[in-house]
C-alpha cells in the first residue's frame, strides 16, 4: 500500500510545516545544519526521481545495442523500475518539502529583496542544480554569530568642531551604526598611484621598531611582493613583531612558502577564513577586502592598493591609477582596532593580551593618546562586513550623496550600488547638485563590468556626469561631497563591498583634504571620455543584454 493512500494532502502540508517550524526554533546555527541534510536529502530524492526516464533511455538503446555487448539484466531493470516508481510517487511531497524549506532558509536571511527574488528564481528553474549552487555560494547562517562579536556603539557624538551642519548628522549616524568615533588630531598624505604608496611603506616599514600589522586582500608572490615581504623579514630578525593578515580567496595562489623565512623567525602570517577550494565553498562570499598596515602606534596605511606588480602597472590592464593614504594621528589606533578585530576573529585570540605582549596602547581601552600637537583633521573610520548589520558605509555614502548641496564626485572601479546609492544620486542630480562618476573603460572581472554599464543610463537621464577613463584602469575608491567631505578606502561601490565584504573607509571632514581630492578628480577627467547621453542610448543590442545579465548577476552572487 503507498504511504499516502490513508492520508490526505492537508495532513502532509501540516506535517511538512510541523518540521520547517521545529528547524526554525533550533537558532540560526542548528537551524541551516538541519536544514542542510534535508536539502540534500529532496536533491538526491529529486535526481532518483529521475531515473524512470533514464530506465526507459536504458531499455531503448542499452538494450538494443545487446548485439555491440552491451546489456542489463532484465530483473536488475524491474527492480530499478519498481524503486523509482515509489519514490516518483512522492514527487508532489518532495516538491513541498524542498519549497518550503528552501522559501523559509531565503526568506529568513533578510537580505535585500533583490537576492533574494534572484535566488528563488534559480531554485525554481534549477531545482536540484539550484540548491547545490546556494549551498555553495549563497549565504552562511552561522556568518550571524560574528555579528555577536562587536556590537555597535550606543553613545552619541558631542562637542564636534561643527555642530549643526550636515557633517555632524553623517558623523553620528557613522558612530551609533558602526561605532566610528570622531577623531579630531590627525595628518594625511595622499598617495597617487602605486609608486607613491610603496615608496612611503618600504620607508616606514624599515623604521619599524616594535610591531608591523599588515592586512591586505591581495599579496601576490611577485617582484614587489618579495620585497616587501624581504622587508618584513629584516624587520623580523631585528625583533620587530611581524603579523601578516591575507585573504584565502583574493590570494589563494599565493603558497606558504612565500612565508617560509618569516614564519622561521617568529612572524606570525595567517589567510582569513580558509577555505579548501575557494572556488566550491560557501565561505569564499564573505572576504576580507580591507588593505591596512599599522605600525609601532606611529604611522597606518590604507586604501585601494593590494601588493603586487599590476598594481605598480606592471600587468595586463597597463597604467593602474589607485589612491592610498598614510595616516599619523587618533586614526592609527582606529585602523589598528580594526586589525586586531580581524586577526583575533582569524586566530581566537585576546586583542588586549596582543597589545600588551608588544607593550603598546591599547586601542580597545578607554585611554587615548595625546595628540594634541597634531594638527585639527576631523575624521572618522568606518568598517563594515557581516558582523555590521547596518551596513555602516554604505550608509555613509548615502548621507554623503543625500545631503549635498552643490557636487558629488565619485571615483570607482565598479558600478553597482543597490537601489538606495542609485536613487540617492539621481535624486540629488534632478535636484541640481553637480553629480560625477569616474569609470573604468577596461574590465577586469567581467560580470561587475557589464553590470556596472548597465546603471549608467538612468544616471545620465537624471543629469549625472559619467566619465570612462581611458589612462589604463582606474581602482580609486574616492567620494567628495562639497567642499568639506570626502572618503577614501577599500570599498567599492558595488553590493559586495557595500553588504558582503569586510571593508574599512575614511570619512574625512576637512576642506583643505577635500579640495586636494577635487583636483585629483579634475586631473583624471581629462584623461577620461564623457559619455552623451544620445550616443550612449545607440549601443550595440548585444551590449544591452550582457549589461542587462550582468546587472542582474553581479550584485547578487
Amino acid at each position: 500500500m503507498r504511504f499516502n493512500d490513508g492520508l490526505g494532502k492537508f495532513e502532509f502540508l501540516s506535517f511538512y510545516f510541523s518540521i520547517i517550524i521545529w528547524i526554525l526554533r533550533k537558532g540560526p546555527g542548528s537551524m541551516w545544519r538541519t536544514a542542510k541534510i534535508f536539502l540534500l536529502l529532496v536533491a538526491a530524492a529529486f535526481i532518483t526521481g529521475l531515473m524512470p526516464t533514464i530506465i526507459d533511455l536504458f531499455d531503448t538503446y542499452v538494450i538494443y545495442s545487446v548485439k555491440e555487448g552491451f546489456s542489463l539484466h532484465p530483473k536488475l531493470l524491474s527492480a530499478i523500475s519498481a524503486f523509482t516508481a515509489t519514490v516518483k510517487s512522492y514527487t508532489w511531497h518532495l516538491s513541498v518539502i524542498y519549497a518550503c524549506i528552501v522559501g523559509a532558509i531565503i526568506f529568513m536571511e533578510s537580505q535585500n529583496p533583490d537576492r533574494t527574488i534572484l535566488w528563488l528564481v534559480t531554485l525554481v528553474l534549477l531545482p536540484v542544480f539550484g540548491v547545490i549552487l546556494y549551498m555553495i555560494i549563497g549565504p552562511d547562517f552561522k556568518n550571524f554569530r560574528k555579528r555577536k562579536l562587536f556590537r555597535p556603539a550606543k553613545a552619541v557624538i558631542d562637542n564636534t568642531p561643527f555642530t549643526g551642519d550636515k557633517r555632524l548628522l553623517i558623523g553620528k549616524m557613522l558612530h551609533s551604526s558602526g561605532g566610528a568615533d570622531l577623531l579630531t588630531h590627525n595628518k594625511v598624505e595622499i598617495l597617487i598611484d602605486g609608486d607613491a604608496k610603496f615608496a612611503s611603506l618600504k620607508e616606514e616599514l624599515t623604521k619599524a621598531q616594535k610591531y608591523i600589522h599588515m592586512q591586505y586582500f591581495i599579496i601576490k608572490d611577485d617582484n614587489i611582493g618579495r620585497e616587501i615581504r624581504d622587508i618584513l623579514v629584516d624587520a623580523a630578525k631585528r625583533g620587530v613583531k611581524v603579523r601578516v593578515l591575507y585573504d584565502a580567496v583574493g590570494s589563494w595562489k599565493l603558497k606558504i612558502n612565500y612565508f617560509k623565512e618569516l614564519l622561521a623567525l617568529g612572524a606570525e602570517c595567517h589567510a582569513f577564513m580558509p577555505v579548501a577550494l575557494p572556488l566550491f565553498r560557501r565561505q569564499m562570499n564573505f572576504r576580507n577586502h580591507r588593505k591596512i598596515v599599522v605600525i609601532d602606534d606611529r604611522v597606518a596605511f590604507t586604501g585601494g592598493l593590494n601588493i603586487g606588480d599590476e598594481y605598480l602597472g606592471r600587468g595586463e590592464l597597463g597604467h593602474w591609477r589607485d589612491t592610498h593614504v598614510r595616516l599619523e594621528g587618533e586614526a592609527v589606533a582606529e585602523l589598528h582596532k580594526i586589525f586586531l578585530k580581524d586577526w583575533c576573529m582569524r586566530t581566537g585570540e585576546n586583542p588586549s593580551k596582543i597589545c600588551g605582549d608588544l607593550s603598546c596602547h591599547d586601542c580597545l581601552s578607554d585611554e587615548k593618546q595625546d595628540f594634541s600637537s597634531m594638527p585639527m583633521l576631523p575624521m572618522q573610520v568606518a568598517s563594515s562586513g557581516v558582523d555590521n548589520v547596518w551596513h555602516t558605509i554604505s550608509q555613509g555614502y548615502y548621507g554623503m550623496i543625500s545631503r549635498a548641496k552643490e557636487r558629488v564626485w565619485i571615483t570607482t572601479p565598479y558600478l553597482v550600488p543597490g537601489a538606495n546609492i542609485m536613487n540617492a544620486m539621481m535624486t540629488a542630480a534632478l535636484s541640481g547638485v553637480d553629480i560625477r562618476l569616474i569609470m573604468p573603460s577596461v574590465k577586469d572581472h567581467f560580470l561587475v563590468f557589464w553590470g556596472s554599464r548597465g546603471n549608467i543610463e538612468p544616471l545620465l537621464r537624471s543629469g549625472v556626469r559619467v566619465f570612462m577613463y581611458k589612462n589604463g584602469f582606474v581602482h580609486t575608491k574616492t567620494v567628495m561631497a562639497d567642499d568639506d567631505i570626502c572618503s577614501v578606502g577599500t570599498c567599492n561601490l558595488d553590493v559586495r563591498s557595500l553588504e558582503i565584504n569586510f571593508e574599512n573607509q575614511l570619512f574625512i571632514y576637512d576642506k583643505e583634504t577635500t579640495l586636494q581630492f577635487a583636483e585629483q578628480f579634475e586631473k583624471d577627467t581629462a584623461e577620461s571620455e564623457e559619455i552623451i547621453l544620445e550616443t550612449w542610448q545607440n549601443r550595440p543590442l548585444y551590449q544591452k543584454i550582457l549589461e542587462s545579465f550582468g546587472r542582474l548577476y553581479s550584485a547578487q552572487i
